[in-house]
């Protein structure tokens, strides 16, 4: 399990998702039939590689504003948490370094602003009104993962022995 940072639970759930044929990966997830289908045999390394890159495999989508409001039994679901505890992790993140936050997120400056001025309410409503979306940049999860070519191996090699 790599749930430590907020990318592995994404992934974790997205696998976990998939497996059990939840609905709630088409509400919240954007992914691609052959990277779902990649997901539902990745290896815990895999997922481990794609946690790890500098930037997230996952861009966020959010369309917030007033209106709207969710049935109270959709509010505590465990899809609707684990989303709306992803996004407290990225506004804390968005508080510490925001620059940084916004590009390994893929977030708009608008949405990198409300995310981090919103409250816990606001961020489990747009959750529970499923206007979340986290879609795989450039549809390649499965890319993302794959292994390192030698001629990069041999450059990182060069540039840090250590590698």
């Amino acid at each position: 399990m790599i749930t430590a940072t907020p990318v592995g639970c994404l992934l974790e759930t997205a696998q976990e998702w998939i497996e059990s044929k939840d609905s709630a990966l088409y509400r919240f997830f954007d992914i691609s039939t052959e990277d779902g289908k990649w997901l539902l045999t990745a290896a815990e390394a895999d997922i481990e590689r794609l946690a790890c890159l500098p930037a997230s495999v996952f861009k966020i989508s959010l369309v917030h504003g007033d209106g709207g409001s969710a049935p109270r039994a959709m509010l505590n679901s465990y899809s609707v948490s684990l989303v709306t505890n992803v996004l407290s992790e990225i506004r804390e993140d968005l508080r510490t370094s925001e620059l940084e936050s916004r590009i390994f997120w893929g977030l708009s400056e608008k949405d990198a602003g409300w995310l981090k001025e919103s409250s816990f309410s606001q961020r489990n409503q747009i959750a529970a009104l499923g206007r979340v979306k986290f879609t795989a940049r450039d549809g390649l999860v499965r890319e993302s993962a794959g292994e390192r070519s030698d001629t990069l191996q041999l450059l990182l090699r060069v540039m840090n022995p250590s590698y």
